[in-house]
């Protein structure tokens, strides 16, 4: 069995990420497709991970809305 690559990214999902289809990215001012989505693992503010017949993905929110969560987590904090 061969291991699967696994990747990091910070984007945006352009649709609904959705078993059997393809997810596309926009991420780096340009816009990405993964090959067809296996499993959906995890759903969260701080991001989603996902499998693709290919790849592991790790896909974070853009840099301003982790900027945003973090301020907010400090706030909460204090």
């Amino acid at each position: 069995m061969e291991d699967k690559k696994k990747t990091t990214l910070s984007g945006t999902l352009m649709r609904p990420l959705t078993v059997g289809e393809c997810a596309f990215i926009r991420h780096a001012s340009q816009t990405m497709r993964t090959s067809t989505v296996l499993k959906i693992s995890s759903v969260s503010p701080q991001g989603i991970e996902f499998e693709t017949r290919n790849t592991h993905y790790r896909l974070l929110p853009p840099a301003a809305a982790r900027t945003a969560t973090a301020e907010r987590s400090v706030m909460a904090a204090a």
